[in-house]
């Protein structure tokens, strides 16, 4: 079976565009080239240099790159829907994976779809997404769900929301889960934490929030809950915001400004991967209060370094938290606050977190999400050649 993959959102840029679905494409990459299967691999990429800095050279795959210009999507959007067709009738590709949602509207009927679901926000949360976004999802997303063989989803939440909002049968959909990077749960020394916290200037300890800034993320209720925290409990941990910045995150640096808070949140950009673990890792605690999340990988990611984190009651949080990070109602000033504060304080919640990391580690190995990925694709090709016989039979 020849697998075409579409990696053109795989990115190594110092911004949100090389944020979840980047990372998510990086780490099936270089699972599946440690355990390909019997297949081969036709990735496409956008420019040499993102398959050169991704290192993976194996027999069974082969690279491809377009080039159109990473800042411009519509550039990309016209190569997906009328150069790769071509590319893919030219390579005779059996099944051909989207790992961010869109397939080509003129897929060859020679070709099975898959396509690998991250959310539906653009239907559940529609005014946290521009203009521009919505309009894109809702033209390809839709259409790419109803047209393709298989739809990976990256949770169960993810699953029933395309079931509820779609009306996509749920034998159409797999989960998979997307797996944690496997340095997240290597040892990080006290000694290590320390030097960290002094390079930082964060000695008192610090609640960490990794991720974009965009309004998906609720930053604006966690700014809120920590001015409580700091009045009700007069905690010294300061508050950090790491991550790239978005869309529509002019009201999170605002509210920092109305409440004073300017020395004590910090906004410290984009976390390159080889920093992330030690972020995780010296944060007294990782607060992830999103409003909807299709997994909400920096839950899982931070539970691996043994981090105790509190996050949302709402979509995947709950199955990225593994039933051990405090949940709560992410609109709720109050519960978010008594949480946080739990978790800075609370030695048996912190003992249970830290001891928990190794399970999580492997719950969300990228062994076991490439094993699952190749099934789905082997799925897909027997839907397809059983497609194809049906017709052939009824001529």
């Amino acid at each position: 079976m020849h697998v075409g993959i579409n990696a053109q959102l795989l990115s190594y840029s110092p911004n949100y565009r090389n944020g979840g679905v980047s990372r998510y494409i990086r780490h099936l990459l270089i699972e599946l080239a440690r355990q390909p299967g019997n297949h081969q691999y036709t990735v496409f990429v956008n420019g040499q240099e993102v398959a050169t800095r991704l290192g993976i050279q194996h027999p069974q795959i082969t690279y491809i790159s377009a080039p159109w210009p990473e800042a411009h999507p519509a550039a990309r959007i016209v190569w997906e829907q009328t150069t790769l067709p071509a590319l893919i009738r030219q390579k005779h590709i059996d099944i051909l994976h989207s790992p961010v949602n869109i397939l080509p509207e003129r897929l060859p009927q020679s070709c099975a779809g898959v396509v690998t679901l991250h959310d539906l926000a653009f239907l559940r949360f529609p005014a946290v997404l521009t203009r521009s976004k919505r309009l894109y999802q809702r033209t390809f997303t839709l259409r790419s769900l109803r047209r393709a063989a298989l739809i990976i989803t990256v949770s169960e939440s993810t699953k029933q929301d395309a079931y509820e909002l779609t009306g996509i049968p749920l034998g159409r959909m797999r989960t998979v889960y997307t797996c944690i990077n496997e340095h997240f749960s290597n040892v990080v020394s006290k000694k290590e934490v320390d030097a960290f916290r002094v390079q930082k200037e964060l000695m008192d300890g610090f609640i960490l929030y990794l991720g974009t800034l965009e309004p998906r993320k609720n930053l604006t209720t966690l700014i809120s809950a920590y001015a409580q925290l700091r009045q009700r409990h007069s905690v010294k941990e300061k508050l950090v915001l790491a991550g790239g910045q978005g869309w529509l995150y002019d009201s999170i640096f605002e509210q920092v400004r109305q409440l004073g808070l300017e020395a004590k949140v910090l906004f410290v950009g984009f976390v390159a991967d080889s920093e992330q673990a030690l972020w995780y890792h010296a944060a007294s605690v990782f607060a992830y209060p999103s409003l909807y999340e299709g997994f909400g990988l920096p839950v899982a990611e931070a539970l691996a370094c043994g981090t105790p984190t509190v996050t949302s009651n709402v979509s995947s949080l709950p199955e990225a938290g593994a039933q051990v990070a405090l949940t709560v109602d992410p609109l709720d000033v109050d519960a978010l606050t008594e949480a946080l504060y739990q978790a800075l304080t609370d030695q048996h919640f912190r003992d249970t977190c830290q001891g928990i990391a190794p399970t999580i580690a492997q719950r969300f190995s990228g062994k076991v999400m490439a094993e699952q990925t190749i099934a789905a694709y082997e799925q897909a090709w027997h839907t397809l050649r059983s497609r194809s016989q049906s017709i052939s039979f009824a001529r």
